[in-house]
């Protein structure tokens, strides 16, 4: 129980977690991590009397996002002379286990202030006993949401898996930036993938920390 499913792990390098059951997970949330994947537990106002989020969080401005694990991902566009598939189609073929290629639009990431919250998160987690050495790998805190307009997250948990994308509503696939629409289906999978697409506004990633022994932050993942 004390580690997040590596298919949840999306983004190591990043510390970015995928949210592929689609929580409504936000910052601030207390999860607590079940057989591999966050639960929700409470948020830090609801649970700390008089708390408020107010003034501690800050929020980046809108961009868009792409992103390809370091195993790297190989990308085939349907219709150029040497591929194999329909013109406006894209072929993702993933060069290793659990690895993931991510194209959003329209994010932006929502991250608390630790240090303002510091003091209140150290206090209920030792009235509750979650700084107890058998507690410390189960209860998490969401530090950062990364919210999107729309877009495509797709992790592979097997080598060499092909994964073909078809565009939705006579849309053509001519590269990974099309993805981030989220205007897409997967019309073939070789082998176990995890996605999230989404046409519409949606969470696809998150950080959460917890504390150490020490009683310092360490990012999960």
């Amino acid at each position: 129980m004390g580690n997040l499913k590596r298919s949840q792990r999306v983004l190591s390098g990043l510390k970015l977690i995928g949210n592929f059951v689609e929580r409504p997970l936000k910052v601030g949330d207390i999860v607590l991590n079940d057989d591999g994947q966050h639960l929700i537990w409470g948020n830090i106002e609801d649970v700390v009397d008089g708390f408020s989020l107010s003034g501690k969080t800050v929020e980046t401005r809108m961009a868009n996002l792409k992103y390809s694990s370091e195993s790297g991902v190989d990308v085939m566009i349907g219709g150029t002379a040497d591929s194999h598939i329909a013109k406006g189609d894209i072929q993702l073929t993933f060069q290793a286990r659990n690895s993931a290629l991510v194209s959003l639009k329209g994010t932006r990431r929502i991250s608390v202030k630790l240090a303002l919250m510091e003091t209140q998160l150290r206090t209920y987690w030792s009235e509750k006993g979650f700084d107890k050495p058998g507690n410390r790998r189960k209860y998490h805190f969401i530090a950062e949401m990364v919210e999107a307009a729309s877009g495509t997250v797709i992790f592979s948990q097997a080598k060499d898996n092909k994964v073909v994308l078809s565009g939705r509503g006579g849309k053509l696939l001519a590269s990974i930036d099309d993805l981030g629409s989220g205007k897409v289906e997967s019309i073939h999978q070789a082998r176990s993938t995890l996605k999230i697409i989404s046409e519409n506004p949606f969470q696809p990633l998150y950080t959460a920390v917890r504390f150490k022994a020490g009683g310092h932050f360490e990012i999960v993942g």
